[in-house]
């Protein structure tokens, strides 16, 4: 027996799922914090700019006052840098040239010259426009917020104070990790959260009920059918569930079905060596009397014994004949050939050689046909055989002293119906749908020793079924029979 194992956790599509989704919301939070970090950058320059826009008026103001006395700017602006660390101090003439400058960490003038556009765009703008950047004279490709203050008149300054805020003092200097880190922390639960809940849901809407299936297929394949399928959901994995379940039973009910065939097999088998070797044992006792006592037998017995040859010979043909037929049924290759004839002739042939059947069983036969000619478009060997087994059936179980009852009717002008009608023993209610089956016979068949394989019913209905008709039959247990079935009439096509 083929044994299965668990499907382990990192290998279940909720486990991929899960992983998929927290690489899914970190990437998602880590390119959102670096896509928004320009926005974040702005947002704080703008307030360290807002902040500290008033720093250069002071200090202009400081430079000034009547009670000041500067000896040494340089020195009195290096004693400013201590007061605004993170900031660098200068002084710019009205050409833009860099007088002095000052800083809390010492540093050299790269550039020795400032735009004083910028510096005016700066006195003059207000918060809206900011942040207004400039590069620092003590850097290469840095550009910084910055604030600015004319020295004397604002309309003919002498001199310009700049105060490049390179990390905006130490009241406003902030980390990357107190920048972002929260953000990404955040991400990160975040992303835990929902891929958690993601992978229980997914777990329970969709892998535990695939595992479901795979659990009741595999137990199927073991051999153990109690494992059953309750997935009653109308989504697409229910409906998986559903068919899964119908491909099962209707698995069970094949398998059900070829272990009855194969009992039936078993028991036609012998059934068919039965009737074999009955009428092999007549024909080889009659004609060994034939053989060794022929010159001493009479006509009379002669023909007795020639007549119960003839009699076996064709119930073993009969026999061989539906066998043969059956075989050709189940593998779908047999073959109509349709074309015109009376239909009333043909039974009465079929009559005319059953006459001497009829006459020994004393059962009588009422014909109820037409004067007309019923012409139909049918096979009529195929319906000769029909008949037959349908006429030998009325004769089998009929007893002596009943009546069997042919009629032919036609409908509409365009269909013929054969109608059989017997006073035999009928059929039991719970076997009339099973008399079609191959190798089924009734009860009263069986209680009777009616001889019989049970195959003749089938091959008419599979027939009939081949001219797009089908056999029916009414019956009620000891009162008789009756079975009918229609053809079409044939139609002569007339051209001008």
């Amino acid at each position: 027996m083929v044994q299965f194992s668990q499907i382990p956790l990192y290998r279940t599509l909720t486990f991929k799922v899960s992983i998929a989704l927290i690489a899914f919301f970190i990437l998602n939070g880590v390119l959102l914090v670096l896509w928004n970090q320009a926005d974040i950058m702005n947002e704080l320059e703008i307030d360290i700019q807002t902040v500290y826009r008033h720093t250069a008026i002071e200090i202009t103001d400081e430079i000034e006052h009547p009670e000041a006395d500067i000896q040494d700017m340089s020195v009195f602006f290096d004693s400013l840098a201590q007061y605004y660390p993170g900031m660098e101090l200068f002084l710019v003439d009205p050409d833009g040239e860099i007088l002095e400058h000052g800083s809390y960490v010492p540093s050299q003038l790269i550039s020795s010259h400032v735009s004083i556009d910028i510096l005016e765009a700066f006195i003059q703008a207000d918060t809206s426009d900011y942040p207004i950047v400039i590069p620092i004279p003590t850097a290469t490709d840095l550009d910084f917020v910055f604030s600015a203050a004319p020295l004397g008149s604002p309309e003919n300054p002498e001199a310009y104070v700049l105060v490049t805020m390179v990390e905006g003092g130490e009241d406003v200097h902030i980390s990357w990790w107190e920048e972002y880190g929260g953000i990404l922390t955040r991400t990160i639960l975040f992303s835990l959260i929902i891929a958690g809940l993601a992978g229980i849901i997914f777990w329970y809407f969709l892998t535990r009920r695939v595992q479901n299936v795979a659990h009741a297929v595999q137990n199927y394949r073991a051999g153990d059918t109690r494992f059953v399928l309750d997935d009653e959901a109308s989504d697409e994995i229910g409906h998986v569930a559903m068919h899964v379940g119908d491909m099962m039973e209707r698995i069970d009910a094949m398998f059900g079905e070829l272990g009855r065939k194969e009992k039936m097999r078993t028991e036609l088998l012998a059934s068919v060596s039965h009737e074999l070797q009955t009428p092999l044992t007549v024909m080889q006792g009659n004609i060994e009397t034939l053989v060794e006592h022929r010159e001493k037998m009479s006509e009379e017995d002669l023909s007795v014994k020639l007549g119960a040859v003839y009699s076996q010979v064709r119930h073993m043909s009969a026999l061989i004949d539906d066998m043969f037929d059956v075989a050709v049924l189940e593998t779908g290759q047999m073959r109509i050939n349709s074309e015109p004839f009376p239909m009333v002739e043909l039974v009465e042939d079929v009559l005319q050689s059953y006459a001497l059947l009829l006459d020994q069983s004393k059962i009588s036969v009422e014909r109820d046909f037409p004067e007309t000619i019923q012409t139909v478009n049918a096979d009529p060997l195929r319906i000769r055989q029909v008949i037959r087994n349908l006429l030998s059936n009325a004769i089998k179980f009929s007893s002596p002293g009943d009546t069997i009852r042919i009629t032919t009717e036609v409908k509409s002008n365009e269909i013929l119906t054969f109608r059989i009608e017997d006073t035999g023993i009928g059929i039991a209610e719970e076997d009339i749908s099973r008399i079609f089956e191959s190798f089924y016979r009734s009860k009263q068949q069986l209680e009777k020793t009616v001889k019989g394989t049970g195959l003749g019913l089938h091959i008419c209905q599979h027939i009939l079924k081949l001219h797009d008709s089908t056999l029916d039959v009414k019956s009620r247990l000891n009162i008789g029979s009756t079975f009918s079935f229609d053809l079409n009439l044939y139609k002569e096509v007339v051209t001008i």
